[in-house]
């Protein structure tokens, strides 16, 4: 079989939906919930927002598993388990819950099914681990919202997992699952008269990412690798001045909306003159109240992309991202879930990006994931 078949038809045909007996959502829970018992071995692939965990109860009621394991990358998708479990009423005390991080400790432990969610940012220690775990286990279900073309064929290279199902997010969106949404990118210059101190030389930021990109660009033209002043040169566009200021001024102008901003570093966040959350600020309780709708807006760092629901939200600004498409549309969609009283809701997301050639091509590879036609550059 050929690269190309075994990645082709993995979209499930859509079927007449009886709307009387069930919303369209839950169809397709327990359609793919069908879909995956078939195999009992493979990845559903399914939008984020459109309700991973309720497709696995579905599996997990017909499956009727004495023994589970469940392995998530943060603590904080326990909690989501947890509450959805108690919510459809599933007696979960056969379940054993893990992070990724210490799933090695489950080697050679038998379940009647292993759940790898959010099998995407499985680290490749992480995917070692999981190749020992399956070693004697056979009933294995992948979870993912965002995957990639490239990370779905390593899955399959490392695990022999297949994609059995994709539900992308315009169909979701097409059949009323998740709401519509609009990408605004604002394009700002980098800052070329602000001096800052870098490392004891006073220079514009403009002027130091030039540096380092003439640097670069020598080292990969004598065949160098470039690895450490590539990364040096983004965190200069992660401590952007001049995004620091458009993100600041985005927020003055929406200031009685509720908004996500999605940064970068923790010295970008503090200076936004909002609430914040990261590992540094241990506002827990800033975090918790504002995902349970209290607070106009906060300010996060590599926290809240997964497993988080925010309620009411339809606004997210992304002042920091990198080339991942599968990170970006994480952040993206933490404001695309349906609200009941708000069913024509049009989700708007807002992303700070610099004019460099180099951001652009981040951008780019981002936003793999969604239409093109719904992105606009200001």
């Amino acid at each position: 079989m050929s690269m190309s078949d075994l990645f082709s038809n993995t979209t499930v045909s859509w079927k007449i939906i009886d709307m009387t007996q069930l919303s369209i959502r839950d169809q397709r829970q327990q359609e793919f919930a069908d879909k995956w018992l078939e195999r009992k071995f493979g990845i559903l692939h399914l939008c984020p927002r459109f309700g991973k965990i309720y497709t696995t109860i579905n599996i997990m009621e017909k499956l009727k598993p004495a023994k589970v394991l469940i392995a998530y990358p943060d603590v904080k998708i326990k909690h989501s388990w947890e509450t959805d479990f108690a919510k459809r009423g599933y007696d979960a005390s056969g379940v054993t819950y893990t992070t990724h991080m210490s799933l090695k400790k489950h080697v050679g432990e038998l379940y009647d099914l292993i759940v790898l969610d959010e099998i995407h940012l499985l680290s490749d220690r992480q995917v070692t681990a999981a190749i020992e775990v399956m070693e004697i286990n056979r009933n294995v279900l992948g979870l993912t919202g965002t995957m990639t073309r490239w990370t779905r064929r390593a899955l399959y290279d490392d695990l022999k997992l297949r994609e059995v199902v994709r539900y992308p997010i315009e169909q979701a969106i097409a059949e009323g699952v998740l709401p519509d949404y609009h990408i605004t990118v604002i394009r700002v210059p980098l800052d070329d008269k602000t001096l800052r101190d870098y490392n004891g030389k006073w220079k514009s930021e403009k002027k130091r990412f030039s540096e380092f990109t003439y640097v670069i660009n020598k080292i990969e033209e004598d065949g160098g690798n470039s690895i450490f002043m590539r990364l040096a040169r983004m965190r200069i566009i992660q401590n952007s001045l001049a995004k620091l200021n458009k993100t600041k001024q985005l927020l003055k102008e929406l200031q009685n909306e509720r908004i996500l901003v999605f940064c970068g570093v923790t010295a970008v966040a503090d200076n936004l003159g909002i609430p914040v959350y990261h590992s540094k600020s241990g506002e827990k309780k800033v975090f918790d109240d504002f995902a349970e709708g209290v607070g106009n807006q906060l300010a996060v760092i590599k926290i809240g992309n997964t497993g988080v629901t925010y309620k009411p939200l339809n606004k997210v600004i992304i002042n920091s991202f990198d080339s991942n498409a599968e990170n970006l549309a994480q952040r993206i969609n933490r404001c695309m879930s349906m609200e009941y009283d708000n069913p024509d809701k049009k989700a708007e997301i807002y992303i700070i990006s610099s004019t460099e050639e180099t951001e652009d091509k981040w951008l780019e590879k981002a936003l793999e994931f969604f239409d093109k036609s719904k992105v606009e550059y200001i």
